[in-house]
């Protein structure tokens, strides 16, 4: 009896463990089962999973026997520079700029403890009581021009050194012709004649050059040899004289004309050193041709206000002592008493550098014509210049 029923039991636990094998199915990819009505006799089957798709099967790969070229290998690191003093090359620069500051910066120092300084005395601005200083050329001929280049240049001297010698014709008498300045300037060939809107230049028939100073004359002499080596240029005589232009004996009449009056007589910074320029003026009227002749000038004086007066006045004597001339002159008042005619006249820097244009008057039975009027302007610029 306890065998059957043993037995009886073993059957039934393993009729029901089957059935539940039979019915453990996956779903999802999980573990979940599906719960059915089962029986102990009959084992219910899940439907089976789908069919898998087949995998297609790799093709048969062949490395190349090519090997790829080899990759550049890298550069090698740039070792750093090494410090250097950023001052090396440039301690000279900066030796002579520290100069170059320094003598600028005393310079204006100095000029500003001149101007602020009383003079001792009253500076003369009368030709009159201005002592005479003109030996001093022969002392600076040698070095006269080397000591103006610069600054006539800088000024716009030069040009209009030029623009004057230009208006020069037929018979030619230079005062005051120093070291020749304007020997480079006058058309002796007859080749470039200026024609300007109140008249023109022309050729130079002759050339007459006369100065106090002997040195002065031969470093003229010498100037004009190196521009014109031949005697005569373009035919013109020249002629070369050491002599006072304030006195009429020491001029020579002009070699073309029977009455001896130049047509042209040109100066230029010379009534700065003669003792008397009004009297100087009056002597050139007598020696140019009335009413057709001119006498040119381009000179150096005061200026148009009395601040720029006053610094003339303070450095004037030491000028004078320096290169011979006396800056601070009234040229306009000086060109009125001389009584010739004022057909031009033309000022530059604040009215100290002036362009005049005179001529004498013609004579008719004891009057004098007037030929023009006066011409005054400040030579077509605006500014205190």
């Amino acid at each position: 009896m306890e065998t059957t029923t043993r037995r009886v039991f073993y059957t039934a636990f393993f009729n029901v463990n089957k059935s539940l094998q039979c019915l453990r199915t996956p779903m999802g990819g999980g573990t979940r089962f599906a719960t059915r009505a089962m029986s102990t006799t009959r084992c219910l089957r899940a439907k089976p999973p789908p069919a898998k798709k087949a995998q297609k099967k790799p093709l048969d790969y062949k490395p190349s026997s090519r090997r790829p070229p080899p990759r550049p290998s890298a550069p090698p690191p740039i070792p750093p520079k090494p410090h250097t003093n950023p001052l090396r090359y440039r301690t000279i620069p900066i030796v002579f700029g520290g100069i170059t500051l320094f003598s600028l910066s005393a310079y204006i120092a100095y000029l500003c403890i001149s101007l602020s300084k009383t003079p001792s005395h009253p500076v003369p601005t009368d030709p009159a009581q201005q002592s005479d200083v003109s030996h001093r050329y022969d002392d600076i001929a040698k070095t006269f021009d080397a000591s103006v280049d610069w600054t006539e240049s800088l000024m716009g001297l030069v040009k209009l050194r030029k623009r004057l010698a230009k208006e020069a014709k037929g018979d030619v008498l230079e005062v005051s012709v120093g070291t020749g300045r304007n020997l480079e300037f006058y058309n002796f060939d007859g080749s470039a004649s200026v024609k300007g809107k109140e008249g023109g230049g022309g050729k130079v028939e002759s050339f007459t050059a006369v100065d106090k100073s002997a040195e002065m004359v031969e470093v003229a002499r010498e100037k004009f040899g190196k521009l014109r080596p031949d005697s005569k240029p373009g035919g013109v005589k020249v002629r070369w004289v050491v002599g006072d232009a304030s006195s009429p004996a020491q001029i020579p009449p002009a070699p073309n004309q029977k009455d001896g009056k130049y047509d042209t007589v040109l100066q230029t910074m010379g009534l700065c050193s003669v003792t008397d320029p009004i009297a100087f003026l009056k002597h050139l009227g007598e020696i140019v041709k009335p009413g057709e002749g001119r006498i040119l000038l381009l000179e150096h004086g005061r200026g148009k206000w009395s601040w720029l007066n006053d610094i003339l006045d303070k450095f004037a004597e030491g000028h004078a002592r320096e290169f011979g001339c006396w800056w601070n002159r009234d040229l306009e008042g000086i060109v009125k008493e001389s009584g010739l005619e004022v057909v031009r006249f033309e000022t530059w820097h604040g009215g100290t550098t002036a362009w005049v244009e005179l001529r004498k008057g013609k004579c008719d039975g004891g009057n004098v014509k007037e030929a023009g009027k006066e011409k005054k302007s400040d030579g077509g610029k605006k500014g205190w210049w």
